[in-house]
């Protein structure tokens, strides 16, 4: 929210009473810098803000856990003991993710700190992302390895549904 607009402390112009208070028939001014004049500022105009929205921790471990299971349930969770590549080239990866059936899209989680061989194969594949409910649903197929499932798990406090 970049929007912006002056309010009436910002419009240049003058603090000057524009005319005397009695005598004139005019209304009572004491700026020419209101919003009813021309080249005056806007009342209740949009300032910048932002416009991120707050879920709750529990709502935001319940969306994870019915993505995780959903995927589990749908037979697209694929858990392996731990996600080691023999070489750091991408060619592999990706001859990987072409064997599996009906793949489009994958996410590939790791639980423990990734080792240098995952990360240079899988540095410059658009469908290796982090883990949130939104790149769950956005991937057809999800790879973890056991000790991501682990962690999870930890960290929700609840079960997935395998």
């Amino acid at each position: 929210g970049t929007h912006s607009t002056k309010t009436i402390s910002e419009v240049s112009g003058t603090g000057r009473k524009p005319w005397q208070q009695r005598g004139l028939g005019q209304a009572r001014h004491g700026t020419l810098r209101g919003p009813q004049f021309q080249g005056g500022s806007t009342m209740h105009g949009p300032k910048p803000r932002s416009h991120a929205i707050k879920l709750n921790k529990k709502v935001r471990r319940l969306g994870l856990k019915i993505a995780l299971s959903a995927r589990a349930a749908e037979g697209k969770l694929h858990v392996f003991e731990d996600l080691e590549v023999p070489t750091h080239k991408t060619k592999n990866i990706v001859n990987y993710v072409n064997q599996m059936e009906n793949t489009k899209k994958v996410l590939l989680v790791d639980g423990s700190p990734i080792n240098d061989n995952l990360k240079l194969a899988t540095q410059n594949l658009h469908y290796v992302n982090g883990l949130n409910v939104y790149s769950i649903l956005l991937h057809d197929t999800l790879v973890m390895s056991r000790d991501a499932v682990d962690r999870i798990v930890e960290r929700m406090r609840t079960p997935i549904n395998r």
